[in-house]
């Protein structure tokens, strides 16, 4: 979702704006993203009547598997490939279009899902490349990346009248 609807995907770009990996990409993301996301996360489980405990042990194990996938690491996971984000697959999902394909590994906890749905990708190297296209005159600070999706959206309004 937010990879296919344009007004999402401007809040999202921050997140691929990284250029290289590390941990501390898990944690780069706009907070207008957040907002969205955690609605159509947190509401839901509350109205099933998800208890409190079970969905911080949920938010923890998911953080944790989030900094792993995201780490600058050279570690394969095996079997657990199947199952578990890594970061084997994850900087596929990063790659930049001139490195190879993309809209891969949407899996953020669990890559079964990518896996089940086709699109799962891993290659015996890493991308030469991450971001998106366009990512060399997208904001690098953190203020101007805050700005970058509502300017994009006034663009494109302006443009629709």
């Amino acid at each position: 979702l937010l990879h296919r609807v344009g007004w999402l995907w401007e809040f999202h770009k921050v997140h691929h704006s990284i250029v290289e990996m590390d941990w501390l990409g898990n944690w780069r993301f706009h907070w207008g993203e957040i907002v969205v996301y955690n609605s159509l996360l947190y509401i839901p489980t509350l109205c099933l009547g998800v208890r409190g405990e079970v969905a911080l042990a949920v938010g923890v194990f998911d953080t944790i598997i989030g900094h792993f996938a995201h780490a600058n690491l050279r570690w394969r996971v095996g079997a657990l490939k199947y199952l578990l984000n890594s970061p084997e697959m994850h900087i596929w999902h990063h790659t930049h279009p001139e490195s190879g394909p993309v809209n891969r590994n949407f899996g953020l906890t669990l890559s079964i899902w990518d896996w089940i749905f086709g699109t799962a990708y891993v290659s015996g190297h890493g991308p030469s490349r991450l971001g998106f296209e366009g990512v060399e005159s997208y904001p690098s600070q953190l203020p101007g990346q805050w700005r970058a999706p509502f300017l994009a959206l006034l663009r494109k309004w302006r443009r629709a009248f």
